[in-house]
């Protein structure tokens, strides 16, 4: 019975890094085996297989004792939601979303749920399908303090988008679109020129990367072995572009760094927007050096042009970079405002009282700043866990602001990607009809099921 529990869950958890050591009970046949006719034959017994449809059974007891769990969590603490959709290899559009939510001081993360979208990925059908599932899981919308999408304008419609739809049922919920798109549509905005020599770029890599026959006669010109491959071109990762031309791959360099930057399970909004206004004065830089003629920071186009770059290039260069910068900004305002009434959670013990007047919590600020021991706390611990541990004994009020308005939000939809991977490897061409779901949670989940409990409630099962 509980050898059925072990098996199931180490095949469930093959691809993720959690160890099944020895807290798990050995069954009752192993035992009497190992006293009756010594290890070596109770080693065999081990290895006796079990039938499909037990380890089926084991994986979805499992994998509901985690859902559960989690669900039991978010009905006690607040918590902030991801979602994304993407498409499988037979077309099925699917559905991931992530929670994170703090318990005993700690942030964390965790699948909420995986679904098939039965129908269009619009906002009302996302909507849809979360509302059922809290309803379902009794999960209370006072709870949701913010969620992030990818941005998408079915998604975000104010009339029928998923944010009009959530705005009903949770006022309060802050919206945010997910910061790495933001980017990468910012950089979308080229000028004629610039976006042509863009296009044709992209549309030799992908004729190169869409069929095997291209890549291997591809490889046969190559003389270069380092330039036998290329990277696939998608919208929103943007790592070949810096492969194509001189200035571009300079440019796109800073997009490639400031990308993989924010590509963290746990970045918030503090910590991406002071990435990308990194980003901003790096450009910034970068072209007041050009207007200077200075193209010390332009390796890739220095290297081409030998100092020697014309007028009309230098113009066409410089204008793009001041859009790129208006774009940014533009994108980004309300993630400014937000993020400027709340300078305090960063560092409260240079805040001033005046900061904290729109919460009431002044007292609460002055005693935090007086006290020695919080500030050598801050110090050594950061802002983060300074709040999570420290801030609920002195600072309720700042606490609680700090926490579900900057602290929880997510700024990206990046775990929900990166499950897509995890997702596409479980789910393939042969088991395409099968639902996986549940292999799923186990394969991403940060939650332990309850084996020993489950296996108390299960029947030996004497066919095994």
């Amino acid at each position: 019975m509980v050898a059925s529990f072990e098996c199931a869950l180490l095949i469930a958890q093959s691809k993720k890094p959690h160890t099944i050591g020895e807290t798990l009970i050995k069954p009752a046949c192993v035992k009497i085996a190992e006293i009756m006719c010594g290890t070596q034959v109770a080693s065999k017994l081990k290895t006796v297989p079990l039938s499909n449809n037990t380890v089926k059974d084991r994986i979805d007891i499992m994998a509901d004792d985690v859902e559960n769990t989690l669900v039991e969590k978010l009905k006690m603490h607040p918590f902030s939601i991801q979602l994304d959709e993407t498409f499988t290899v037979v077309d099925e559009a699917v559905l991931i979303a992530y929670v994170q939510y703090i318990e005993d001081a700690e942030i964390k993360q965790d699948n909420l749920l995986s679904t098939n979208l039965s129908t269009t990925t619009r906002g009302e059908d996302i909507f849809h399908s979360i509302d059922t599932y809290f309803t379902k899981q009794n999960i209370p919308y006072n709870n949701l303090v913010a969620w992030c999408t990818d941005g998408a304008a079915s998604v975000m419609g104010k009339n029928k988008g998923y944010n009009a739809h959530v705005k009903e049922k949770a006022p309060h919920c802050l919206v945010f679109h997910c910061m790495i798109h933001h980017q990468a549509q910012a950089s979308k905005h080229l000028s004629d020129e610039l976006n042509e020599m863009l296009k044709t770029a992209v549309k030799i890599v992908n004729f190169i990367k869409a069929h095997p026959v291209n890549k291997r006669i591809f490889a046969e010109l190559c003389e270069d072995e380092a330039h036998q491959t290329l990277l696939l071109h998608t919208e929103v990762r943007w790592l070949s572009r810096g492969q194509v031309t001189s200035y571009l791959a300079d440019i796109f360099s800073l997009y490639n760094e400031t990308n993989k930057r924010m590509q963290s399970a746990e970045a918030n909004i503090l910590e991406c927007k002071e990435i990308i206004d990194s980003f901003v004065h790096k450009v910034e830089f970068r072209k007041n050096k050009l207007m200077k003629r200075y193209l010390q920071s332009f390796p890739s186009l220095l290297k081409q042009t030998e100092g020697n770059l014309p007028e009309s290039l230098r113009k066409e260069f410089t204008r793009h970079m001041e859009l790129l910068q208006e774009e940014m900004k533009s994108r980004l305002s309300d993630v400014d405002e937000h993020v400027a009434k709340c300078t305090w959670v960063m560092d409260p013990f240079t805040a001033k009282e005046e900061d904290v007047e729109y919460l009431e919590a002044e007292d609460e600020l002055l005693d935090v700043k007086t006290n020695s021991l919080l500030k050598r706390f801050f110090t050594e611990h950061g802002y983060k866990r300074f709040w999570l541990v420290k801030g609920p004994d002195f600072a309720p009020k700042l606490v609680h602001h700090a926490t579900t308005r900057l602290i929880l939000p997510f700024a990206t939809t990046y775990l929900s990607e990166t499950a897509f991977s995890s997702l596409v490897t479980i789910k393939t061409k042969a088991l395409n009809k099968l639902d996986l779901y549940n292999d799923f949670r186990l394969a991403v989940t940060k939650i332990m099921p309850a084996i020993q409990s489950l296996a108390q409630e299960m029947q030996a099962q004497d066919s095994h």
